[in-house]
């Protein structure tokens, strides 16, 4: 099968993607979200006040339970990330103590101007304010006993540079308290769906790659909100192991959160893997199965959905085998089960089409009554990816 320059400088780089380890990639100088601070640059405080500050918005009518779960000690500096109109910045300052302040951290001096207004209104003399950049909080090094940031971090959009500046403000054993809204398809809003780049897991991951770790989570205090409480790491370090994530496919395929990465998947891609290889061992799952479900946890950390992309497997050569029933392989490798079949499963719910080379197995001797029922037997691998091509799939080989 002869390929075009398009088409093999395709292999060529879904290839490398799919032989290269899961690992954190260094972070680029691009933006995850442009754009989403916009209405921010400059705001009328009035106007986000009626917005913010009303019984309607989750993080408002629990400001007393949050302000209680957080269990602040009357000496603490608290940095208020994202403060925007002042309502946790003056509630923490009414709670501290004479020797404890709280630090105003946002990128609009309007923000600013009109906490500094209202403090004064409220005779709170322990705030200060601190203008921010995109990329980072301005935070001095070791000042911070505790950093708030509710229903901000989404609207970062350089996190994991973000992150870091934080990380180097905290004292040691300071506390990051994240607060932001649950991203969950089928649950959540449709304007959180849309608002909201990615969900919990996608920000925990982010949050650990940038040295702090998961020290507690607040549950069943807030219902459109989690509450997630991080420590700055002991061992003082930029990065630690990233956490796998597997928002599509559980279990299988994990990946690592890469803050501002580019070329992130893009909806409405068309794909079909040349799967011929088979696992090393029988208690293992087919590599070609396992990276399939890896790209579809690729686009959930990237907040899209399985249905953003179309995506057919084809075994055929050494991988034939995989696709086995149960019974099938026990009589043949002595195992009970076949370990590919759940996932090949989920791969099925995700959307995923799934074929087995109708050659092949008259080559390999493996008999129609011996594939598992779920696996759709297609006259040849060939036809699979000629007829796929044809219809504007990227061809990518899993040897």
């Amino acid at each position: 099968m002869k390929l075009t320059a398009h088409q093999w400088a395709i292999v060529c780089i879904a290839s490398a993607f799919m032989t290269c380890p899961v690992s954190l990639i260094v972070a680029q100088e691009k933006s995850v979200r442009p754009g989403v601070n916009d209405t921010f640059r400059d705001p009328d405080p009035k106007a986000f006040t009626e917005r913010f500050e009303i019984e309607s918005r989750e993080v408002f009518a629990k400001r007393k339970e949050i302000l209680e779960a957080i269990k602040l000690k009357p000496t603490d500096v608290v940095a208020d990330i994202g403060a925007g109109t002042g309502l946790f910045t003056r509630l923490f300052a009414s709670n501290l103590g004479p020797e404890g302040r709280v630090i105003a951290v946002d990128i609009a001096q309007k923000f600013l101007d009109h906490i500094e207004m209202t403090c004064r209104e409220q005779n709170l003399r322990n705030v200060e304010t601190l203008l921010c950049k995109d990329d980072s909080t301005e935070l001095p090094p070791e000042s911070v006993d505790v950093a708030f940031i509710c229903d901000t971090y989404h609207h970062f959009e350089f996190p994991q540079k973000t992150m870091t500046s934080l990380l180097k403000a905290m004292k040691p054993g300071g506390r990051v308290i994240l607060i932001d809204f649950k991203r969950i398809e089928g649950e959540s809003s449709d304007w959180t769906m849309d608002h909201v780049r990615a969900g919990q897991e996608v920000f925990e991951a982010e949050v650990l790659g940038s040295g702090f770790r998961k020290a507690d989570e607040i549950k069943d205090l807030l219902k459109e909100n989690y509450m997630v409480v991080f420590e700055r790491n002991g061992q003082d370090r930029a990065a630690t192991t990233p956490a796998l994530l597997f928002p599509i496919i559980e279990g299988y395929g994990g990946v690592v959160a890469v803050a501002d990465a580019i070329e992130p998947p893009r909806a409405g891609m068309k794909l079909v893997l040349d799967v011929t290889s088979e696992a090393k061992k029988p208690e293992e799952v087919n590599k070609g199965l396992d990276r399939t479900a890896r790209l579809l946890n690729l686009y959930g950390t990237a907040g899209l959905k399985a249905s953003d992309i179309k995506i057919t497997v084809v075994l055929h050569g050494e991988a034939t085998k995989s696709v086995l029933s149960d019974e099938a392989w026990e009589s043949r490798f002595q195992m009970k089960h076949n370990p590919n079949l759940p996932l090949i499963r989920l791969l099925q719910k995700a959307g995923v089409e799934v074929m087995v080379c109708g050659q092949a197995l008259s080559y390999k001797k493996i008999e129609r009554n011996e594939v598992a029922g779920e696996v759709s037997v297609a006259a040849a691998a060939l036809t699979v990816l000629l007829n796929r091509q044809a219809d504007g799939f990227a061809y990518v080989p899993v040897p």
